[in-house]
């Protein structure tokens, strides 16, 4: 066998062999797909996408020359064969180029085997295909012992005398086919086939989505007689309706074609789509009811009488009954967008028997039902005269979008409409009359929490998302926010999913992705200019920005848009790019707590993609005031990537014009110890101090040094004696535990006794532990903050003491940080989730009484310190905002305005937390709110909506991070 040194492509052309080797498995996957083709007849499309598929995989693709077998004279011999060859196995595989006709009758089934390549497999599934089959392999040449050592191999003497014993023939190292039997081709089952092409509908633009609903449904009622076809289906589309809420109009489709072929499927799937409609309701499970009303609703043309009329009739009774009690008010909001939701849908459908005008009236009902909350103006995104745009509620601009819509025809063009090619079966096809749904006697789950719009494209050059205002917008942003919230289980399908929304809705709905932004303008007049990665970005960034939480952990939307970066480079980049910009000129209209999570945002993506950014268009703003809000933006968000990294990898990445913002003090892993210095009270003794605790002296010894350190202070006429050696001891501790988060947690444990002690002589005592820590770590404050917060894990700290120190010892200058913020956000939430968990234990059905008793009164106790801590807050920031509390001295008028602002804005968003958590109380008192707080007995949440188990020990802590800069 002879191969030729020059490699070439399919066309003929030199290729390069690549870097990778086709491994055994995939190698003998390939020659047995020959050998399951062999009896049909293959063609150009087939060979090239083999081949491409093995190239892909770093193969050799060779021309080779004429193929001889002396073993078998009556084998056919082809002049040239591509070969497909994996260097380390060496082993070469044939592919015989494309034939015009079948192979001659005359040849035998071993050659036809070797002569052909046969498949009725489009060239795109070649690989996949490959993989699977498994039959004998034949069609291979390894070398054997003589090839590799350059002998050849003289086979004569013993093929008509028997083979001798040394010359034992072994599997795949010789052309003979004595073993060879031909197999049947492999069953695929009906279900695994249905079930892979359904979950694929409408997600390749390349593929008709007419052609795939055909093909399904004429399947579908093919094979509707097995019971497990049956099963299995309507089990695949209850899921996939809530979860893949793009796909809902194609697998309505689907239906409405196989109920035109066989009626017994859209009865089947009509009953037990009502039967987890009703479960959904009754458990009020909002979002999966309004995604499997929404699939009811856009099989209309196959519904019998009013249809899903009567349903859309008793909801709307039931939100005018619950809007008529006012304080289940964002129950009845949440009702209204159900059904307001739902309307297009049905419109958009196949035609059926609801009409325009029960839908018109419907909508007036419900404009007659709006309650605005009281603490809707708390949750407006930006405030103040410069303001991007007003605050809007998503319903409401829902509410005036289909009533324009109205009066515009109805017209939805942004949704797909995949039942046009089989209107007229659908209209010859039989009806079925809708399955009657119960309303439920008590409703419980409505979020109390209007949902506010936001969006960071509003307003700019080019209309690259859809106006607030049009309808477009709404269905948008409602499908992308269920399939972002249902698909929290993996990033990296939802980051799919939205990369690919384009797919999911009408045709020529968006411009061509990837469109750079300065070539919108050159779109003919009257085509959409919607982007769709903007669409996508804003989409996340609106889940991030909702007040007053989000509804998963942020960490979850951090990933999401990192992934689909990742998916999409250069079509999001760009996308980003101008969000980024866009919420950065609005930092003085932003809320506070927002603005935090940009920060924080916008240091962790940075993160993950090299801590590169534009930073020379932020120069000019180095000149602007500390208390800024865009100067403060800069400087914590280098903050920030300093805790996620280090401080010289961050100053590596920044302009020179940066480097005053990563001091040489920063660039050290651990701070200076302070009596290291002679200038310090004392130096020797907390010299002493420190080599005691890291020694783990008795505690005998380290009360007998503390205690000459109160009295020598004591007799130099020091105020306040006991304070240097509280402020030595816990100095020493963070000194010790400075090198990582276990360290400090495993001293802090070590030595919480101590520590409890210390805390317990008076309030006074817990704020300097507090101010210890943040002048210890003064360079690296956030780091402070999180020992601070392990302080409170462990009841060494008070929340009020935190609170106090933060608002009162460092006084309004500490407003603008960010570690400021997160310590009294962290607290207060701490203090709020404590309070609810007592609440909700106090309910638990069969507890003593006892018990009971302890709960209630614990509870008391809870509810008058969250009172308490709410009380400092309000008084102190008000003083602050409203200028009653004196300003520092030399303090400038406009520093001195800016001040003002930072203390107006905390005082917004902590009165939000203040009133939502005096909401939920009411609620809970009234038993609107069942169950709140249940399963988070011992959690507790810090600013970002993260939990943390309350009271763990250092071992729990010490496994979260191996390092500072890691836990931050």
């Amino acid at each position: 066998m002879k191969v030729l040194d020059e490699e070439v492509d399919v066309r003929g052309r030199p290729v390069g062999c690549g870097g990778g080797q086709l491994d055994i498995e995939l190698a003998d996957a390939i020659e047995e797909y020959f050998q399951a083709a062999a009896d049909k007849i293959y063609n150009t499309s087939t060979v090239i996408g083999i081949v491409l598929a093995a190239m892909s995989k770093g193969v050799c693709v060779q021309r080779c020359g004429k193929l001889t077998r002396a073993s078998q004279p009556h084998c056919v011999s082809r002049p040239e064969f591509f070969g497909v060859r994996t260097p380390k196995a060496k082993r070469v595989l044939f592919l015989p180029p494309p034939l015009s006709s079948p192979p001659s009758t005359t040849t035998t089934d071993s050659s036809h085997c070797r002569s052909t390549i046969a498949s009725s497999l489009p060239a795109s599934r070649a690989l996949d295909t490959l993989t699977r089959i498994r039959t004998p392999n034949t069609m291979v040449d390894r070398g054997g012992r003589y090839e590799r050592d350059n002998r050849e191999r003289d086979r004569s003497s013993y093929r008509d005398q028997g083979r001798p014993q040394h010359f034992k023939k072994r599997r795949y190292q010789d052309d003979d086919e004595r073993d060879y039997r031909q197999q049947r081709p492999r069953y695929e089952d009906p279900m695994v086939r249905l079930r892979k092409d359904v979950l694929a509908i409408a997600e390749s633009p390349l593929i008709k989505v007419e052609d795939s609903i055909r093909s399904i449904a004429k399947s579908l009622s093919a094979h509707w007689d097995h019971e497990a076809i049956r099963k299995g289906f309507i089990a695949l589309l209850k899921v996939l309706v809530v979860e893949q809420p793009f796909k809902i109009p194609f697998v309505a489709a689907i239906v409405l074609c196989a109920n035109a072929q066989k009626h017994e499927i859209g009865k089947l799937v009509l009953d037990e789509s009502a039967v987890q409609l009703q479960e959904y309701l009754d458990n009020c499970e909002w979002r999966n009811f309004k995604l499997m009303l929404r699939f009811m609703g856009s099989i209309s043309c196959m519904l019998d009488g009013e249809g899903v009329a009567t349903l859309l009739n008793d909801l709307a009774n039931l939100t005018g009954l619950l809007a008529a009690e006012g304080g289940s008010s964002g129950l009845s909001e949440e009702l209204s967008h159900v059904i307001l939701i739902t309307i297009p849908y049905i419109l958009t459908a196949a035609p059926g028997g609801i009409t325009e005008e029960f839908l018109t009236t419907l909508i007036e009902r419900l404009e007659g039902m709006q309650v605005t909350a009281p603490i809707e103006s708390l949750l407006a995104p930006y405030t103040g005269p410069n303001a991007p745009y007003p605050a809007m509620n998503t319903t409401a601009l829902l509410l005036n979008a289909l009533k324009e819509e109205a009066n515009n025809g109805w017209k939805f063009d942004i949704l797909a409409r995949p039942w046009e090619p089989f209107l007229a079966e659908l209209e010859a096809a039989t009806k079925h009359f809708f399955p009657s749904i119960s309303m439920p006697t008590s409703l419980t789950g409505g979020t109390i929490f209007p949902k506010l719009y936001f969006s960071v494209f509003q307003g700019a050059q080019y209309e690259t998302v859809a106006a607030a205002t049009s309808i477009t917008s709404s269905i948008l942003r409602d499908a992308i926010g269920d399939t972002i919230g249902l698909l929290d289980f993996n990033r990296i399908a939802c980051a799919r999913f939205l990369i690919d929304v384009d797919c999911y809705f009408a045709p020529n709905a968006f411009v061509k992705r990837a469109t750079p932004f300065d070539k919108i303008a050159e779109v003919p007049e009257g085509r959409s200019t919607w982007k769709p990665e903007d669409i996508c970005v804003d989409a996340i960034f609106t889940n991030i920005f909702q007040l007053p939480q989000p509804e998963h952990k942020l960490v979850y939307y951090h990933a999401t848009l990192t992934e689909v970066c990742k998916l999409a480079p250069q079509a999001v980049a760009p996308s980003l790019g101008r969000a980024i910009r866009y919420l950065y000129r609005n930092l003085e209209s932003m809320d506070v707590e927002l603005r935090y999570r940009f920060i924080d945002w916008f240091a962790h993506h940075l993160s993950n993609f090299g801590y590169t950014w534009k930073w020379t268009e932020w120069i000019g703003d180095l000149q602007l005031s500390k208390v800024h809000p865009k100067r403060s933006f800069i400087q914590e968000a280098v903050e920030k990537e300093i805790r996620l990294s280090f401080a010289n990898r961050v100053k590596s990445t920044l302009p020179e014009e940066y480097s005053g913002m990563v001091p040489e003090d920063k660039e050290k892993e651990v701070p200076e110890f302070n009596f290291e210095a002679d200038d310090i009270a004392f130096p020797e003794e907390g010299k002493q101090l420190l080599n005691l605790i890291r020694q783990k002296a008795p505690n005998e010894e380290v009360d007998a040094l503390m205690n000459a350190i109160t009295e020598a202070a004591s007799n130099k006429g020091l105020t306040d004696s006991t304070k240097y050696a509280r402020d030595m001891y816990m100095t020493c501790i963070c000194h010790i535990g400075a090198k990582s988060l276990s360290h400090v947690l495993s001293c802090i444990e070590r030595c919480k006794d101590k520590l409890t002690q210390l805390g317990q002589e008076s309030n006074q005592a817990q704020r300097q532990i507090v101010g210890t820590v943040m002048t210890y770590w003064q360079e690296q404050p956030g780091i402070g903050a999180n020992v601070i917060d392990k302080l409170l894990n462990y009841s060494i700290l008070t929340p009020l003491s935190v609170i106090e120190w933060v608002l009162l010892d460092a006084g309004r200058e500490a407003l603008p940080r960010g570690h400021a913020w997160e310590m009294v956000n962290t607290t207060t939430r701490k203090v709020v989730s404590r309070t609810r968990n007592l609440a909700a234990a106090r309910s638990v059905p069969d507890l003593p009484e006892e018990q009971t008793a302890i709960m209630e009164q614990g509870h008391e106790v809870a509810k008058a310190e969250q009172a308490e801590l709410f009380r400092v807050v309000m008084e102190s920031l008000t003083g602050y905002a409203d200028g009653t509390l004196p300003l520092p001295e030399g303090t400038q008028p406009e520093d001195a305005e800016w001040l003002k602002w930072w203390a107006a804005s905390w005082l917004r968003a902590l009165k939000r937390q203040s009133d939502i958590e005096e909401a939920e109380e009411a609620m809970r008192i009234s038993g609107a709110t069942e169950g709140e707080g249940e399963g988070d007995e011992t959690m507790k949440e810090d600013g970002e909506g993260n939990g943390e188990g309350e009271g763990a020990g250092a071992d729990a802590d010490a496994g979260n991070a191996d390092t500072m800069e890691e836990e931050a």
